[in-house]
């Protein structure tokens, strides 16, 4: 038998390998959206900081217009200080169209001169010819300090109509902008902000991913882990040859359906083990009952052969000494006659008479042995005819009857026979019926019962059943395969040669039949013979 291959690990389950992709899968996901979820943090808060440093850097230019209007410069430096010294202020400063700082919080500036190729100054000065408005949105940039990152607004101060037609102020209408006020804005608390809330979303994130990971290893554990484990062990018991596994799988999906196949499979496997058993048993029946056929035929080929050649003997024999046996007979009658009539009585005579007489017997007991051996070659033809089985069986009982009165024996006639019609030679079947009831009587020493019975043969309905059954000292087991056998015998020499039964069997051979036997020691024996209706 095959065996079941194991895994040849746990990373090489089912289980594990979508644990795995799933698991991937899920990481991707977070990681993704984290990320995703960080970027757009970080864009909010860079967005709601230029939104905050925008109102702050307009806050501050209205703040100083009034004062610039004025000409009020040591206003304007205490106000520039103030607004400067805001938390997130890092630096404030105006400069002129030239790029000269003319206010700072940071004195030492005022005077200098802005290099228009800094970061801050690209935007409006990178082209050939500088703008003449910047955008709104280019008015804010990001920019790394030394420290930390730094966010600069750009917020012109333009040529106000009452600015250009102020007394004081000799700068035409035609000039738009009159200089550039600079807020630089620290975003170190706004980025330790963001630092802070990418942890916290980690974190978040982190432990939605443990949960979502072990709510998945549960979910593949009863889904996919135990199912796939039971078919795993229901097959490998089945493997083994226990085929009265089933799993217990009441599941409406595919491993369900697989686990329902499989108990069919082994439903249908132990119906089929069971049939193969019981044709096994059949057939062990069939071929001891064969073996036991065979072995009956085999004995009775066995028994076909000694009759043939015992029976061509048995002719020859009768033959040879049926004509002496005539002889002495008849000289033995003759000179008991003459004797009788010339010598004078006395004990001389009577000896001789009795000599005589004991000769006759026993001539006429050879001549009972010769025609015994006649029938048993068979050498005369036999005649069939149509006869009725149960007049030939009512004949043979009366043949008998003197027998059976003498030793107080009971007969019972169990003729079940419908029809009794058959073709035979009614004088030789008579003779068989006749040396069974004898043997069945002599069985039978202190009384007993003889029953003769006819049937149908229940093997064919074109043959008859002949039994004759007593109830007397049985056969011994080593006598009885025996007991068909010419000149086989357990009676004593005088009583019998032990032709009887071998006559019998071959009258039943003749008449195509077959004859058994069935006897326990102290229980009687059955004789039982088949013959056709048809020759």
């Amino acid at each position: 038998m095959a065996k079941v291959g194991r895994p040849g690990g746990v990373t090489s389950t089912l289980s594990f390998r979508l644990l795995a992709i799933l698991s991937v899968a899920t990481l991707a996901t977070f990681g993704v959206a984290t990320a995703l979820m960080q970027r757009f943090q970080s864009a909010a808060i860079e967005s709601a900081v230029k939104s905050s440093a925008w109102r702050a850097s307009e806050f501050i230019r209205q703040s100083l217009t009034t004062a610039m209007l004025r000409n009020e410069r040591d206003r304007i430096h205490e106000m520039i200080g103030v607004l400067a010294s805001e938390p997130g202020v890092d630096v404030i400063r105006v400069y002129n169209k030239q790029g000269v700082i003319t206010y700072s919080s940071d004195h030492a500036e005022i005077g200098t001169t802005v290099n228009r190729q800094a970061e801050a100054c690209t935007v409006c000065h990178a082209a050939a010819q500088p703008l003449a408005a910047v955008p709104t949105a280019e008015r804010a940039r990001i920019y790394r300090g030394p420290d930390h990152r730094v966010l600069g607004l750009i917020n012109p101060i333009r040529n106000e109509p009452r600015c250009s037609d102020a007394a004081c102020h000799a700068h035409p209408a035609s000039m738009s902008v009159l200089g550039v006020l600079d807020v630089q804005m620290s975003l170190a608390s706004a980025d330790a902000a963001g630092a802070t809330a990418q942890r916290q979303t980690l974190a978040v994130a982190a432990v939605f991913v443990l949960a979502t990971l072990l709510l998945i290893a549960g979910i593949v554990y009863r889904a996919v882990y135990r199912p796939t484990l039971a078919l795993q062990r229901g097959t490998e018991r089945l493997a083994r040859g226990d085929l009265s596994v089933t799993i217990d799988l009441a599941r409406p999906d595919e491993l369900g359906q697989l686990a329902s196949s499989f108990n069919h499979m082994a439903a249908s496997l132990r119906a089929a083990d069971a049939e193969l058993r019981e044709w096994s048993r059949t057939l062990e029946e069939r071929v001891r009952q064969k073996t036991g056929e065979v072995e009956q035929i085999s004995r009775q080929l066995v028994q076909v052969e000694k009759t043939a050649s015992l029976g061509m003997m048995a002719a020859t024999v009768a033959h040879e000494l049926n004509n002496p046996l005539s002889g002495i007979l008849t000289n033995a009658k003759l000179t008991s006659r003459r004797l009788g009539r010339l010598v004078p009585e006395g004990e001389d005579r009577d000896r001789a008479l009795h000599t005589l007489e004991l000769i006759q017997s026993e001539a006429m007991r050879c001549g009972v042995i010769v025609r015994d051996l006649l029938t048993y070659a068979r050498q005369g033809s036999a005649e069939f005819r149509p006869v009725a089985l149960h007049d030939l069986t009512e004949r043979a009982l009366q043949l008998v009857a003197h027998h059976t009165e003498l030793r107080g024996i009971r007969t019972v006639r169990a003729f079940t026979l419908a029809d009794d019609r058959l073709v035979c030679d009614p004088d030789q079947i008579v003779q068989a019926l006749v040396a069974l009831c004898v043997n069945a009587v002599e069985a039978m020493s202190e009384g007993g019962c003889l029953t003769v019975g006819t049937a149908d043969d229940p093997a064919s309905a074109d043959h008859v059943r002949l039994t004759v059954e007593d109830n007397g000292v049985g056969i011994a087991p080593d006598v009885l395969p025996h007991i068909f056998d010419p000149f086989f015998s357990t009676k004593d020499a005088a009583k019998g040669v032990g032709l009887g039964l071998a006559v019998v069997y071959g009258i039943v051979q003749r008449h195509d039949g077959r004859i058994d036997v069935s006897s326990r020691p102290g229980n009687g024996t059955t004789f039982t013979i088949t013959l056709p209706r048809k020759r």
